[in-house]
């Protein structure tokens, strides 16, 4: 069909665009700033050439998903994942086809983190890999599942409680049978939005820059309090308390370095300005190309937990409790029968009780890309092991064979490492397989499509019984 519309948008386009000029937040002077001050300007550390002459036993894995919703109300969750290795052998790969009488967005990624646990432990079952990469942030995912176990982000979220559960599980089983197997994990992000270095480096250069600028004593203390839980925390920003305290700081604070205050500040509240952002700013200045980052130990730093008072394990597991009794009334509708909470609260408790800390750094692989983030578990402290700060620069554990390997597989921008860009090419639905698998589910489920889909591919989409 003609579109009739293009012109439209483009002129409208050419006039947002006239109008626009790229966002200057004064991050580079806030970088400059922090290095001139020397409060943290050793983040980065320059690498020599990668030794690429050892080939690793490495296997990636990456997954996708697509739903398809019903004109009853229900939808066809339908997420894959695949797990490619440079030995030679078959890829391990699975799907999970989830029929659910009701759908919330949430759906997708927790199932999407199933699968992809569950076939990078079949993969390492097949033994022989010395390094398990995986696609994505560790802290992310396990933060975003335990927040699905106490937020109420929509009735309908209640529902998949028991699906968030066996996620959360998965992940755990999957760095227990690692460690089993003496495989090294990697968890690894090209593009994140976490600003956890971020929040550290700016947060703490605040603290030194303020509390150099007179008496001890005539610091406010509550000034002190919020920039050392921005230290702590990720990230404070997310608490409305916190971010007023924090206006009130940059609109009130007139001590010699007041500019660079403020605009840390700024940078501090702005959610576009990751620690990709950042590190990218430091490394320009520091005349980093090739480096990694010293090397940061984190537990559970999330800002909603701690403001909360949700780390400490029994507390957060009798919210878990009331989420998960609400769940299971809700699905007894459906699936009938008496079904138990405390099966899931031991297992829940488990998976907290023992979750590892992550050890997280950054690797600038050119001098002309942003860095990638890299995840390792830690397993000699539990994330929520309140006996040691939740975040902590820890370089000596060596990561020298988790870098060596990330730059041997590195090419470039978008191939930048080799075996999950091939894992999250299958894995990835394009819009032709999802037609495919949307015409098949049609026809053996017998449920209509909803009427939008079927206009969007113009196609009898009724799934009428014969």
């Amino acid at each position: 069909m003609v579109d009739l519309f293009y012109d439209i948008y483009y002129r409208k386009l050419m006039e947002l665009s006239s109008g626009v000029r790229p966002r200057d937040l004064g991050m580079g002077s806030v970088i400059r700033g922090v290095v001139d001050y020397g409060a943290v300007n050793d983040v980065w550390k320059p690498l020599g050439m990668p030794n690429t002459s050892r080939d690793f036993r490495a296997v990636a894995v990456d997954g996708g998903v697509q739903e398809l919703d019903f004109r009853n109300g229900a939808s066809l969750v339908i997420v894959r994942a695949i797990a490619i290795n440079n030995v030679g052998k078959p890829p391990t790969k699975d799907v999970i086809v989830k029929l659910s009488p009701v759908y919330a967005p949430a759906l997708r990624w927790v199932l999407l983190t199933h699968v992809e646990s569950s076939v990078a432990m079949k993969a390492l079952e097949d033994g022989g890999y010395e390094f398990l990469l995986m696609d994505g942030s560790l802290y992310a995912k396990v933060t975003a599942l335990i927040h699905e176990l106490i937020l109420t982000k929509g009735f309908l979220d209640l529902y998949f409680v028991p699906d968030v559960v066996d996620a959360l599980e998965r992940i755990y089983q999957l760095l227990v049978k690692a460690r089993e197997l003496g495989v090294k994990v990697m968890f690894v992000s090209k593009d994140t939005e976490l600003k956890v270095f971020k929040d550290y480096v700016l947060f703490k250069t605040l603290k030194e820059l303020i509390l150099n600028e007179g008496p001890l004593g005539n610091i406010d203390k509550e000034v002190i309090d919020i920039l050392n839980r921005g230290i702590e925390w990720h990230s404070v920003v997310w608490i409305r308390n916190y971010r007023k305290r924090l206006l009130d700081l940059a609109g009130n604070y007139n001590g010699s370095h007041r500019d660079l205050v403020r605009m840390g500040i700024r940078v501090i509240l702005s959610q576009s300005v990751s620690d990709i952002n950042v590190l990218e700013e430091l490394a320009k200045v520091q005349g980093v190309g090739l480096g990694i980052t010293r090397k940061l130990l984190i537990g559970a730093m999330d800002a909603y937990l701690n403001s909360k008072s949700l780390t400490n394990i029994d507390r957060l597991l009798r919210l878990i409790n009331d989420r998960v009794e609400d769940s299971l009334g809700l699905r007894s509708v459906d699936e009938g029968g008496e079904l138990n909470p405390s099966d899931y609260i031991r297992r829940v408790r488990r998976v907290l009780e023992e979750m590892p800390r992550i050890l997280m750094f950054y690797v600038k692989p050119s001098k002309n890309d942003t860095p990638i983030l890299v995840e390792v578990p830690y397993y000699e402290w539990p994330m929520f092991d309140q006996r040691v700060p939740w975040k902590l620069f820890f370089d000596k554990v060596d990561v020298s064979d988790h870098v060596n390997l990330l730059l041997s597989m590195y090419r470039d921008s978008i191939h930048y490492n080799k075996l999950l860009w091939l894992a999250h090419e299958y894995a990835n639905f394009g819009s032709d397989q999802f037609l495919e698998y949307a015409i098949a589910a049609i026809d053996k489920l017998k449920i209509p499509a909803k009427r939008r889909f079927a206009m969007a591919y113009n196609m009898d989409m009724r799934g009428d019984v014969d």
